[in-house]
């Protein structure tokens, strides 16, 4: 899914050039490299006395991040590396409680924050909270970061949720107080950091004044932090440096030092980590466990379950959709419509039934994950009554002959659809990670025996998940076919397939990468009573019958339910991960031996 530097003593420089070796800038279009690398003295953490050694870890990631603000980036890194540095009101631990982080408490019924009719939400802020630069965070951060995301001339990655709020008032520094237009059940999920609830809050003294914030140096680089760390330096397709924060809440984190390694794949990640180069890779596949168990007890291998997915998706973009938005305004044209036979249930039912993703999860990925027939695995909302579309390509060939398009004289189907001709050539799109690679040629050999041709393309993932003014194909709709990992959650509400959610000259920001419009407004219906049914066992009602309308639809193809597949060196203190809120959730006791 990149900032002014602060100015490091000098045993922590030394400590980080020998953690690098020195190694030269490198050249990236994921990152650019930082214009400077110092900033003044005072906002240097604090030396190490003489009587304890620099405690420093190194993590190894294998995609580098495109920017480094959550709210602006579709990439999970973003967001991995907000936890450390770019933090919300509270997130989710190990055990999957909802706890505070900047806030003091949480809002109930029973504190007062959750009004009777639940369309308030008060919530109260540590005293004293300070940005790493020493300005005091506040309320007005809170206010201004809700103004910053609803405010159409900031092409932010969503509004989800964001948009249902109607002000926010700051009667004091330590309290917000969200109104919001209707129930929205997901509110939790708001001004929250994490993979997949992108809220860390931004500095209204830094930012006031500014639009078109998708484009300022701060959201690629930022010059103040609220988590335990701060990013000191960053030199592109190499690595990252991150120092204490010495103004975080919580107080000094456990390391001294905190360096984010970029490597190319798994296999350099591997090498790092069996040579003692880095600490902890918390990007493995589900294919390389059998290679991570054998390391032990030099490394440890840990296996999570997650609510992640894999899925392969199309499309469906229109340019004449008849959706209006509360105002009257169309809603839910791209710029450019995507393959016009992808518009036919049919069609997206063939290329299901053509991919033989059992076989995918069992000889790439040792069988050590499942398929799903819905986008809630591993949860409590996921539809336990539906079964996983089976691989049937003489079906997927019929419904494609059924459809009007008939197999060349080349092995390529091909016909008409709205009166012009078309041909299954086809792109597919996903990052250069070397898994998605075997995906790609798996799916590319399947499909070929039904007579779809499919090109691959390898993308670096900062250019891969980049946003529509960054000219990306996803946002702008200049794709055919897309693979990546996502999830759902920890609330399963989610703009993703609603009109007004698709990125479009008229709207740059949005995560609707599917490009679907609903033109029978079923889906913004079922959406709308998800986010404001706020009984649990009615939610569940509404989520199963999204996935059961999902399903008959095939508006994607689920690949493969994810897992998180840590390694890390037995030097390495790893608390305990969140299913919700992921493995950067506690850094600040990320810990060596």
């Amino acid at each position: 899914m990149n900032h002014k530097l602060y100015a490091m003593l000098a045993v922590l420089v030394l400590a980080s050039m020998v953690m690098s070796g020195c190694a030269p800038a490198a050249t990236a279009t994921s990152a650019p490299a930082p214009a400077s690398t110092q900033a003044p003295a005072a906002t240097a953490a604090p030396a190490p006395t003489a009587t304890s050694a620099p405690k420093i870890a190194t993590i190894a990631l294998q995609q580098e991040p495109d920017n480094m603000n959550a709210l602006f980036s579709s990439m999970s890194y973003v967001a991995y590396i907000s936890q450390f540095t770019l933090i919300g009101l509270a997130k989710w631990d190990d055990k999957n409680n909802f706890i505070p982080d900047l806030a003091s408490d949480i809002p109930t019924t029973a504190n007062g924050g959750v009004s009777a009719d639940g369309l308030t939400i008060t919530w109260k802020l540590k005293p004293n909270l300070k940005w790493s630069d020493g300005q005091p965070l506040t309320s007005k951060d809170v206010a201004f970061t809700w103004q910053v995301l609803v405010d159409p001339k900031n092409a932010v990655y969503t509004r989800t949720g964001y948009d249902q709020i109607t002000s926010v008032d700051t009667p004091d520094d330590q309290t917000a107080v969200l109104h919001f237009k209707a129930v929205f059940a997901g509110w939790q999920i708001l001004f929250t950091q994490g993979p997949n609830n992108n809220g860390g809050l931004l500095p209204v003294h830094i930012l006031q004044g500014k639009s078109g914030l998708e484009k300022d140096p701060f959201i690629h680089l930022p010059t103040v932090f609220s988590g335990p760390f701060m990013i000191t330096e960053w030199v592109a397709g190499d690595h990252m440096t991150l120092l204490p924060n010495p103004n975080y809440w919580q107080g000094t984190p456990k390391l001294s030092q905190l360096n984010i390694k970029f490597v190319p794949d798994s296999n350099t990640a591997l090498a790092a980590l069996k040579n003692g180069d880095v600490d902890l890779v918390p990007d493995f596949a589900e294919s390389d466990i059998p290679t991570l168990s054998a390391l032990e007890p030099a490394q440890h291998l840990r296996v999570d379950a997650s609510p992640f997915f894999e899925h392969l998706f199309f499309n469906l973009g229109i340019t004449n959709s008849t959706i209006k938005d509360d105002s009257g305004k169309v809603v839910g044209n791209s710029d450019v419509a995507g393959f016009c036979p992808f518009q036919d249930v049919n069609v997206r039912k063939a290329l299901m039934l053509g991919i033989d993703r059992d076989t995918i999860v069992k000889t790439l990925l040792f069988g050590k994950t499942t398929q799903p027939a819905s986008l809630w695995p591993n949860s409590t909302w996921y539809n336990t009554s539906l079964t996983p579309y089976p691989y049937d390509p003489t079906q997927a060939a019929q419904l494609l002959d059924t459809a009007g398009y008939k197999v060349g004289s080349d092995g390529i189907r091909a016909g008409t659809c709205n009166g012009k001709p078309v041909k299954f050539s086809l792109k597919l799109e996903t990052t250069v990670k070397a898994l998605r690679q075997d995906e790609q040629a798996a799916i590319q050999a399947n499909l070929k025996q039904i007579g779809i041709e499919v090109k691959t393309i390898a993308t670096p993932a900062g250019t891969f998940f980049g946003s529509y003014t960054e000219g990306a194909n996803m946002a702008t709709g200049k794709f055919d076919m897309a693979i990546f990992t996502t999830g759902f959650y920890p609330d399963p509400y989610t703009g993703t397939f609603l009109c007004n959610h698709i990125p479009s000259k008229a709207d740059p920001g949005g995560d609707n990468d599917y490009h679907y419009c609903d033109q029978s407004g079923q889906t913004e219906t079922m959406f709308n009573q998800l986010a404001t049914q706020a009984d649990p066992v009615a939610r569940k009602t509404a989520v199963d019958a999204i996935q059961k309308y999902q399903y008959d639809n095939v508006l994607f193809i689920p690949l493969y339910a994810r897992a998180n597949v840590f390694g890390y060196s037995d030097r390495f203190v790893f608390p305990p991960t969140s299913g919700y809120s992921d493995w950067g959730w506690d850094a600040f006791d990320f810990d060596v031996k």
